[in-house]
């Protein structure tokens, strides 16, 4: 999925998650860059468009996604947790290895800290959990696509990843909102935006944008 990043402030959000230092082991694979090295380079700065906009923005300790279509008169936020009807959700996500050994997110929010914390011990070696990665990331002093992070199940993952499957899901939930609609559009038809910590140094912001490209 493609996002254009803006002169923006996006941010991601999750608790307790463990900035792997250097000298730790890496997992054993290198990242999936093949689709990220193909982002085109721009400088950051303000676009005027009139036509559909997407924004992800990314709190240190939840995150909520916006959209405004064409004819519309005002922003939208979309609601991400249908039991409490709220907008805003706490920035957590469960992940499941599939047999195939793929991941698959089968929860986010409140909904995945409710599922991992209720969830069998032996279960978790099948499931994968993160919360408030921001938070770690910005004491970190050099965020890149190679930094790991450490879920609270103990998987090491490349941080890029893990923004990757949240941006996707997030994705996902907006343009399934869509197919419902009278008027059904596709990730093509948006301009997407993702808000960027402002204290990123340029790698930071690099890495955010492979994720979205991932």
């Amino acid at each position: 999925m493609a996002m254009a990043a803006s002169a923006g402030y996006f941010a991601i959000g999750f608790r307790s998650i463990q900035i792997i230092q250097v000298r730790l082991r890496k997992p054993d694979y290198k990242p999936p860059f093949i689709k990220a090295k193909k982002i085109p380079r721009e400088d950051a700065g303000y676009r005027v468009t009139d036509g559909n906009i997407a924004a992800i923005d990314f709190g240190t300790t939840s995150v909520s996604i916006a959209f405004i279509t064409k004819g519309d008169e005002k922003v939208t936020t979309l609601t991400l947790d249908r039991e409490d009807q709220s907008t805003r959700v706490p920035n957590a996500v469960l992940l499941k290895k599939e047999d195939d050994g793929k991941m698959k997110v089968v929860a986010f929010g409140s909904i995945a800290r409710k599922k991992f914390t209720s969830m069998r011990s032996s279960e978790h070696h099948t499931h994968v959990y993160f919360e408030r990665i921001k938070m770690l990331m910005r004491r970190e002093k050099a965020v890149d696509r190679d930094t790991v992070v450490e879920s609270f199940s103990g998987d090491k993952f490349y941080l890029v990843e893990v923004i990757a499957f949240i941006l996707k899901y997030l994705k996902d939930l907006l343009i399934n909102h869509f197919s419902c609609t009278v008027k059904p559009l596709k990730t093509t038809d948006f301009d997407w935006v993702i808000t960027v910590p402002a204290i990123w140094d340029a790698r930071g912001k690099r890495m955010m944008r492979e994720a979205a490209y991932l």
